[in-house]
């Protein structure tokens, strides 16, 4: 998996499966139910941490028509879920639809972003979303309107309810081309200043907690630059755990959970992970 994640880490999976389109989806589905298989979805591989000795279960990915991206209204574009943010990003532009922008860079798709209602600089992903089209664990496929589920910080309903994602609706705005660009400029600079965009990371490693920043806490407890092995947290963003070469997930878990530790041991905060752990 190190081959298929956003820090270049994890060992072997049983399988890594692509889904081309709805008319597969149930059966497959079913069928590792059937057989008592444990399965993941698989975006991009950012935001996760796979462990060295690898994950005992099928990786999915989707592919084929959820690849695709169409206008379906003046202002609504359905994209599927292994659509990458940066696709959309070119997309709406093309389109002069605005919302998007602040999505510029981040290594995810679109249904891994809907999961986790991925955001940055103050804006959510979730705000755009009317609906989505999933799948429930019976292998029933149906649109849920924007009402049917609940979005809140890194997180969604969807998740929680362990449907999967297939297709997403989103509605925008219209906006000058110029204006968009100089937004994704402004956005791409923003992301290039305060994070480490040169080494394997994936994302914030933990969710701020209520009314403060992870990052800041990381900081104010000296611990920017501190490092095991060729793990090490960020000189740049102290929310960001960089692989400096050849890091391991056990030299990754062994660093968040000695800042978790000494954080709660002496500011009495409790950080969550923002990361999702495989293993």
């Amino acid at each position: 998996m190190k081959y298929y994640t956003t820090w270049k880490i994890g060992g072997r999976v049983l399988a890594l499966v692509d889904i081309l389109n709805n008319s597969i989806v149930p059966s497959f589905f079913l069928k590792l139910k059937a057989e008592g298989c444990p399965w993941r979805m698989l975006g991009k591989g950012s935001n996760i941490l796979v462990s060295d000795e690898g994950y005992p279960g099928v990786v999915i990915r989707l592919a084929g028509e959820y690849l695709e991206i169409k206008s379906i209204g003046e202002y609504e574009i359905e994209s599927g879920a292994g659509v990458s943010l940066s696709n959309m990003v070119s997309f709406t532009l093309q389109r002069g639809l605005g919302g998007y922008e602040f999505l510029v860079g981040v290594p995810g798709t679109v249904g891994g972003a809907i999961q986790v209602n991925a955001g940055c600089f103050g804006q959510e992903i979730g705000h755009l979303v009317q609906r989505v089209l999933v799948m429930d664990q019976n292998g029933k496929i149906d649109w849920l309107a924007r009402d049917d589920f609940d979005f809140y910080y890194r997180g969604s309903s969807l998740k929680m309810s362990d449907l999967v994602i297939l297709k997403v609706v989103f509605r925008l705005f219209p906006e000058k081309t110029e204006i968009i660009r100089k937004n994704i400029r402004h956005y791409s600079v923003l992301r290039k200043q305060c994070q480490p965009v040169g080494w394997p990371s994936a994302g914030c490693v933990f969710k701020n907690p209520p009314g403060e920043y992870a990052a800041r806490i990381i900081e104010q407890m000296g611990f920017k630059g501190l490092r095991t092995g060729h793990a090490q947290i960020s000189q740049k963003h102290s929310n960001f755990i960089v692989n400096l070469g050849n890091a391991t997930a056990r030299e990754i878990l062994a660093l968040m959970d000695w800042v978790r530790h000494e954080i709660q041991r002496e500011r009495n905060i409790t950080l969550e992970n923002e990361i999702e752990v495989w293993q």
